[in-house]
C-alpha cells in the first residue's frame, strides 16, 4: 500500500521529494527576488517618465512667459508714453518683480508686465500693489490676483502669444535643467 507520509517512504525517494521542495522552494525565492527587481525597475522608469514630464511642463511654461511678456511690451510701451512719442522704456525681467517686466519713463515705474504668480512674495505683493499689472488673459490676472494685493489693479491687453515648438520646449528643457531632476533624452 503506498504511503503518504514522507517518513513512510523508502531514504531514496525522501530525500528526491526534500530536494524537488528545496528546489522549488529556491524558484520561488529567486522569482520573487526578480520580481522585486523588476518592481523596482518600474518604480525607476516610472520616477524617470515623471520627471522628464516635469522638465518639459516646467520649460513649456517658462517659454509661454516669456513669450507672453515679449508680446506685452510694444502695446505697454506705447500705452504708457507721452502722446506723439514712445518714452516709456521696458526693462528686462526681474526677480525683483517676479520676473515680471518693469515699464517705466523718466526714472518712474509705471507698470509691471506679467509678474509670476508664483514668485510673488509678501514683499513684492506689497511693491506690486502701487503699480498696475498688464496681463494678456483673465486667466493670467485670475492666478496673479490670488496671491496679489486686494487693492492690486490690472491691465489685460489682447495680444497674440505664439505658442512654443515641440522643439524649442526640449531644447529649453535640456539647456535649463532642474537641479536634481533627470535630463531629458537626447
Amino acid at each position: 500500500m503506498p504511503s503518504s507520509s514522507a517518513d513512510d517512504r523508502e531514504p531514496e525517494q525522501a530525500a528526491v521529494v526534500d530536494a524537488a521542495h528545496v528546489v522549488d522552494a529556491a524558484h520561488v525565492v529567486d522569482a520573487a527576488h526578480v520580481v522585486d527587481a523588476a518592481h523596482a525597475a518600474i518604480a525607476r522608469a516610472s520616477a524617470r517618465e515623471v520627471a522628464v514630464h516635469e522638465a518639459y511642463d516646467r520649460a513649456r511654461n517658462v517659454l509661454r512667459a516669456r513669450e507672453r511678456r515679449r508680446a506685452l511690451v510694444p502695446p505697454t510701451r506705447e500705452m504708457f508714453s507721452t502722446p506723439g512719442g514712445l518714452d516709456a522704456y521696458a526693462a528686462r525681467s526681474m526677480p525683483a518683480w517676479a520676473w515680471g517686466v518693469p515699464v517705466a519713463r523718466r526714472g518712474h515705474l509705471l507698470a509691471v508686465i506679467s509678474p509670476t504668480a508664483g514668485a510673488i512674495t509678501p514683499v513684492i505683493r506689497q511693491n506690486l500693489a502701487a503699480h498696475p499689472v498688464v496681463v494678456a488673459s483673465l486667466e493670467e490676472q485670475e492666478r496673479i490676483r490670488r496671491v496679489s494685493d486686494p487693492r492690486q489693479r490690472f491691465i489685460i491687453l489682447s495680444v497674440r502669444v505664439p505658442e512654443p515648438s515641440h522643439e524649442e520646449i526640449v531644447d529649453f528643457a535640456r539647456r535649463n535643467p532642474i537641479p536634481g531632476v533627470v535630463r531629458l533624452p537626447s
